[in-house]
């Protein structure tokens, strides 16, 4: 072995073990706070579903990982390649490739990437609580129609009609059973990626509007994290190939790029969908509001007063709601333009750091300062999430975010 590679290598595995004991430090805290989730077995009325364990959460991450592995390796050569042509290609060209379309192939990358990494099992709890409140709006449709039936049912037929109301109701009840079994689950793979919420607040956050997106930035920069770890272990076992362990680094960067077109992508869905929308809404209320006072201060038939007033009262609930998720959201639009700025600090030294030394103890240093980056980017761009406490502003909550959704 030549001196100056001696030296290399004796400094490398000198940085790594100053920080492999560090490596899982952020995510270690957390779970400390909910280590109790072990021993949180609640069993379900009337069923045999119990609250998943911190064990099997963890299993799950650690099986998702290894099944994604390859495929997020191959994603990120893919993007590494694609990043590294951006670099020399020219602003615009008639023919080949420019960095726009570059650009353009390497968001469309970032996306498949995104899929991977998202986790399965949330995305199945949330996909079953919201087939289940649909079940129970349809059983609720299926309860109306079947009073309205009884009104004029004779008495054989109302007590059929009584015992299918009833047997209806049940499935409700076991509907909620059920949604509440989703929404512990839910919760628990939530604190594994460093969300700890509480019932109210798994409520609220699957009301919003830009759950999705929340969730998924949690997610992705939980997994991120343990990318990074395996990343830092084979630019260390590659030490012999330069080119190798520096392709590894360079997977690194693309990550943190990543990063920031996610975030870049949410500011922009808030900007240009998600409050303009809460806008539009607001605009409309104030004017069918103007015209029920109108009407109100015309109106002499006291019971179509009452409807109007009624009516009054339910814009008002509809303006104060608005304001109040505009808030919201214009308070996480500026949490998570914090966080780019950081993430793009972080991108422009790890990017100036490869592109100007081959390999050394710096890069598995600043892959180590990335990886808590990401848990702490996670944590500015977590939304303050207050559970309602009046049932009619949780409820038009709802009807607003469902609103903003269908567009």
């Amino acid at each position: 072995m030549q001196p100056a590679q001696a030296d290399w290598k004796g400094s490398v595995k000198g940085a790594w073990d100053n920080t492999k004991d560090l490596s899982t430090d952020t995510i270690d805290k957390s779970k400390d706070l909910y280590s109790s989730i072990s021993g949180d077995v609640r069993v379900l009325a009337d069923s045999d579903m119990k609250v998943i364990s911190e064990k099997i959460v963890i299993q799950e991450s650690k099986d998702h990982l290894k099944n994604i592995w390859p495929k997020v390796l191959e994603g990120l050569d893919d993007a590494l390649t694609i990043n590294t042509k951006i670099d020399s290609a020219p602003e615009s060209a008639w023919f080949g490739d420019d960095k726009e379309s570059l650009n353009e192939d390497q968001f469309e990358l970032f996306a498949e990437i995104e899929n991977l990494l998202s986790s399965p099992d949330i995305s199945k709890n949330q996909e079953n609580i919201s087939r289940l409140k649909n079940k129970i709006k349809k059983e609720r449709r299926d309860i109306a129609l079947l009073k309205e039936k009884r009104i004029i049912a004779g008495v054989d037929e109302r007590a059929d009609l009584d015992t299918e109301i009833k047997k209806i109701q049940g499935n409700i009840n076991l509907f909620k059973d059920n949604i509440d079994y989703q929404k512990d689950n839910l919760r628990a793979r939530f604190q594994e990626v460093g969300l700890l919420l509480d019932d109210g607040q798994v409520d609220v956050l699957l009301s919003r509007v830009d759950s999705d997106d929340i969730i998924k930035m949690s997610v992705v920069y939980d997994v991120l994290a343990d990318i990074t770890k395996q990343l830092m272990e084979l630019t260390l076992e590659f030490d012999e190939d330069i080119n190798q362990a520096r392709k590894y680094y360079g997977m690194h960067v693309v990550l943190l790029k990543m990063v920031i077109s996610m975030q870049q992508s949410y500011i922009t869905k808030l900007e240009n969908e998600y409050l303009p929308k809460i806008d539009k809404i607001e605009n409309d209320t104030k004017q069918v509001s103007k015209k029920s006072r109108s009407l109100l201060r015309s109106e002499k038939n006291a019971s179509q007063r009452r409807v109007l007033e009624n009516n009054i009262k339910a814009q008002q609930l509809t303006l104060k709601v608005a304001k109040l998720y505009s808030k919201q959201l214009q308070k996480q639009k500026h949490k998570v333009k914090k966080a780019l700025v950081l993430a793009k600090k972080d991108y422009q030294v790890a990017k100036n750091t490869f592109d100007t030394v081959k390999l050394s103890a710096e890069l598995i240093r600043l892959m180590k300062t990335n990886q808590a980056s990401f848990s702490a980017l996670m944590n500015i761009q977590i939304p303050e999430i207050v559970p309602f406490k009046n049932v009619e502003m949780q409820k038009k909550f709802e009807e607003l975010s469902l609103l903003l959704k269908e567009g």
